[in-house]
């Protein structure tokens, strides 16, 4: 009998836990002093900017923008690893000396850089579960790789854009539309 309740709890809890959609949008509502999840309907301002410059830093540059790819939860469905992955933006991290919209559109697009491979890690994930696909460091390849080439996208970036308007426009439209061609990742 203690059994047939156990499994009848399993049930209950499986079928009461919020979608990973719904589980997301609450986790929208939540930033925080801290941090800040990636959402559409949520720009960065420069109240979000709360670090304070190194001091190799003064100087060299006039604001950065510190974000992570995190995963923020695993668990098993249909005896296969899932993963909910987030971009957040660090506020005590992320600093600037200046107050302009050209900046703060480019301090966005790294954020939105870094959203842009979250969403390529999940495509990536989903590819491995529709191959059944069970091991975890072939998972965890996937994620290094992809964090390691958000990293160099953004140092790319930089170094395109660096005093040049055209090409911050260029890129502000490749990574929109490179954002809406993963939408469904979001």
């Amino acid at each position: 009998m203690i059994k047939y309740i156990y499994i009848l709890a399993i049930f209950y809890l499986m079928a009461c836990r919020p979608t990973i959609n719904q589980k997301r949008s609450i986790e929208i509502q939540q930033d925080n002093d801290a941090e800040i999840l990636w959402h559409s309907n949520r720009k960065l301002s420069w109240n979000d900017f709360i670090g304070v410059p190194k001091e190799e830093d003064k100087g060299s540059k006039i604001a950065i923008t510190q974000c992570q790819i995190r995963i923020i939860d695993s668990y098993w469905d249909n005896n296969l690893p899932k993963y909910r992955i987030g971009t957040y933006f660090i506020k005590s991290k992320s600093w600037t000396i200046v107050k302009d919209s050209i900046t703060l559109s480019h301090e966005q697009l790294h954020f939105d850089i870094y959203e842009l491979y979250t969403r390529r890690i999940r495509e990536e994930f989903e590819k491995l579960n529709l191959k059944k696909v069970t091991d975890f460091k072939s998972y965890n390849e996937i994620y290094t790789k992809l964090v390691n080439k958000a990293i160099e996208i953004n140092r790319q970036y930089d170094n395109e854009v660096y005093f040049n308007d055209l090409k911050q426009q260029e890129w502000i439209t490749k990574i929109a539309n490179q954002l809406e061609e993963l939408k469904e990742y979001e």
